[in-house]
């Protein structure tokens, strides 16, 4: 996998790791309740479409709920938790694991995502995600975002 695909898709898997949401529902695909959950929990103003701010806010409180003893770092450990309690989100042995997540955007290779590295790679997951270059995203992008991006490139 290219390095600069990898950092597009760790992006787009560190935004799908935890539901901003309890109601995320099991639709008929499987991660289509989780995102539309996190779509409405990220569009604070409501106007159907995320900015770059709703969306690093977004990813910001994502962070903040997997950094479970605040140390400012998420372990591999911590993301695995982090999994476990998404609603209506099933691993499937195609997802990437938390190992191949964090190594994406582990910009200085200690293993550990940092804040920094975390919002770093929710930037270029929004610069990636908006195919008409709006400045915005929107629930079809962010979903084909998400479909393209959660699942490993196996040859």
């Amino acid at each position: 996998m290219r390095c600069r695909e990898c950092i597009w898709r760790c992006g787009l898997v560190i935004l799908s790791i935890c539901a901003f949401s309890g109601n995320a529902s099991a639709a008929d695909h499987p991660n289509e309740g989780l995102i539309d959950a996190q779509f409405k929990a990220m569009d604070t103003d409501g106007d159907g479409r995320l900015s770059p701010d709703e969306h690093a806010a977004g990813a910001k409180r994502m962070f903040d709920a997997m950094d479970s003893n605040k140390d400012g770092t998420v372990t591999i450990a911590e993301m695995d938790a982090a999994h476990k309690n998404v609603p209506g989100k099933e691993p499937k042995n195609s997802d990437l694991s938390s190992i191949e997540k964090i190594k994406v955007v582990d910009q200085n290779g200690d293993g550990l995502l940092s804040a920094d590295e975390h919002a770093a790679g929710s930037r270029k997951m929004f610069s990636k995600m908006d195919a008409d270059r709006d400045g915005f995203l929107s629930r079809a992008e962010l979903t084909a975002g998400h479909e393209k991006m959660l699942k490993r490139n196996e040859p």
